[in-house]
């Protein structure tokens, strides 16, 4: 299948505040292979069938928490005379705290799946070219570098990759800072979208537990009344979908504020776990102030908010980017790129290529 963009490499446009930067100096030669550009989602609509789950979960605890909960709590069946002034509060303000929170979760969730996470700059000096050698310090903007000393490039893109970038097999397109690919979003996890998808955990989480904690209130309510058996099954179904949701989704988000605080993502993570080191270092670290405003922006009034993504384009990351050692990856083995001791004559080294 052909495929589908927007003029741009991208079926999602380009992110906003996304600008491809400083690129290398020394661009190689354009090849006969053309690089690949991102194809249109439309293309697998069948994929889209874990987001409609989602959004019938959503919807689902929605419905039941306003219906079977918060209209008891609002007790519109009865005359205001008659109606309890405390009950009537506490209905009135979970109501309104319930309504913020799904708003948020909505809006983030919709940035999330429909954010451009970050691809590789169109431009000549990121397209791959077989023939020509060009050495990764020419670049000048990575320090992920293959065995041989050279920069790394992705034969499926036909592009050279920046730090951090992964391709994804599913999205079929190298995503810059790639974390995961998430399917309940039918995208990836990258650069730009990575606050969003951590918005989503944290306001889902904030759902899941005002639902659990405030409805179990009617559910055993409801034994004692006199209430008819669908709306007790949907008060006992939503309080235990919530409190499952809840203790997964709970799990999942504390595992992501861990990396976010350790400056890795999951790709990452999952290396160490290969190589089965320690998980107290990171060549990004730059202190936990740093690392988390580069996931939830630069401004941290902003942080929960799903406005204002970080800066940067993906490609470079801190201050301190020259200074990092580089890395040396090599089918799946990433290591530091040390250079030879000075005593030690003839002892190899990465960038000369007997490593």
């Amino acid at each position: 299948m052909a495929p589908q963009g927007n003029g741009n490499g991208s079926a999602f446009g380009t992110p906003s505040g996304y600008t491809s930067g400083p690129t290398p100096t020394s661009s190689p030669a354009q090849n006969s292979k053309a690089p690949r550009i991102r194809e249109s989602r439309m293309s697998e609509p069948h994929k889209f069938i874990p987001m409609f789950f989602v959004i019938g979960i959503i919807l689902s605890l929605y419905l039941i928490f306003t219906c079977c909960h918060i209209l008891r709590l609002l007790q519109f069946d009865r005359e205001p005379k008659l109606r309890e002034a405390t009950e009537l509060d506490r209905g009135w303000t979970e109501a309104m705290i319930f309504q913020v929170i799904t708003a948020l979760l909505v809006v983030s969730y919709v940035r999330c799946a429909l954010t451009n996470p970050g691809e590789i700059p169109n431009d000549p000096s990121w397209i791959y070219n077989e023939d020509v050698m060009q050495p990764a310090q020419d670049a000048g903007k990575v320090t992920e570098l293959k065995r041989t000393g050279l920069r790394r490039h992705c034969k499926w893109c036909g592009r050279y990759k920046p730090d951090r970038c992964h391709h994804c097999r599913v999205c079929r397109i190298c995503i810059l800072k790639m974390d995961h690919h998430c399917p309940w979003i039918y995208n990836c996890v990258g650069y730009f979208n990575h606050k969003y998808f951590f918005l989503v955990l944290f306001y889902s989480l904030l759902d899941c537990l005002l639902i659990a904690l405030c409805m179990m209130e009617s559910v055993m309510a409801s034994t004692r009344e006199d209430t008819s058996f669908l709306e007790m099954f949907f008060l006992l179904f939503g309080c235990t979908l919530a409190s499952f949701m809840g203790l997964l989704i709970g799990v999942f988000w504390m595992f992501h504020v861990w990396l976010m605080v350790k400056a890795m993502t999951t790709i990452e993570f999952c290396e160490k776990a290969m190589k089965r080191t320690g998980y107290n270092s990171s060549q990004y670290d730059a202190g936990v102030y740093t690392n988390v405003t580069s996931v939830l922006g630069p401004r941290w009034w902003l942080w929960l908010l799903p406005l204002d993504p970080p800066n940067g384009d993906g490609i470079t990351f801190g201050p301190k980017h020259t200074e990092r050692m580089p890395l040396i990856r090599d089918k799946g083995e990433v290591r530091f790129n040390r250079p030879p001791r000075a005593d030690l004559p003839g002892v190899p080294s990465a960038v000369d290529g007997r490593l």
